[in-house]
């Protein structure tokens, strides 16, 4: 860890432009084993299995979270409400941190509304696309989705090897 630390201060010491170059390369190796298994996945879709609805008795519903806090754990459709809006929020932080860079954009006024546009289209989509195609190419249960799950359906779809890169990517 320390190490990893010191690697990537010494490449912010380094400069910008070098900043903005290993990001790209880490964004690559982060995104590519969603990317195939995207890809891998497409022909294994069952679009049918995208509306299933948990099985009545299955569970309580609750599946671990406790009902307490100002908005109560409503269950609409087979959706826990308040543990989705949670992760859309999570998800979704830190966008304002980029008007740190908006002194240093041309045209701020102008670009940098269209870039968080853009940005926020292209989180939503990094998420939603993965999720769609793990739902549809595996026979898991809505109970079966807890954390970590999606390595599990990368194995399922892609094999160990996928399994394992997600993992890694991802962490």
């Amino acid at each position: 860890l320390s190490s990893t630390s010191i690697i990537l201060a010494y490449l912010n010491y380094l400069g910008l432009e070098i900043v903005g170059k290993m990001s790209i390369v880490i964004c690559i190796i982060s995104m590519s084993p969603f990317i195939i298994m995207v890809l891998i996945g497409i022909p294994k879709v069952d679009p049918s299995r995208w509306f299933e609805l948990p099985e009545e008795g299955a569970s309580s519903g609750k599946a671990g979270w406790e009902d307490s806090g100002w908005l109560p754990l409503a269950n609409v459709w087979g959706v826990l409400w308040r543990p989705l809006l949670n992760n859309l929020f999570w998800n979704l932080n830190s966008f304002d941190s980029g008007a740190n860079f908006s002194g240093d954009t041309r045209d701020p006024g102008k670009n940098f509304p269209l870039g968080m546009f853009y940005g926020v289209i292209l989180v939503g989509m990094s998420y939603f696309i993965p999720l769609v195609i793990a739902i549809g190419a595996t026979d898991s249960l809505q109970s079966d989705w807890v954390d970590g799950y999606l390595a599990v359906a990368a194995t399922q779809i892609g094999g160990r090897w996928l399994g394992a890169w997600t993992v890694f990517a991802s962490g």
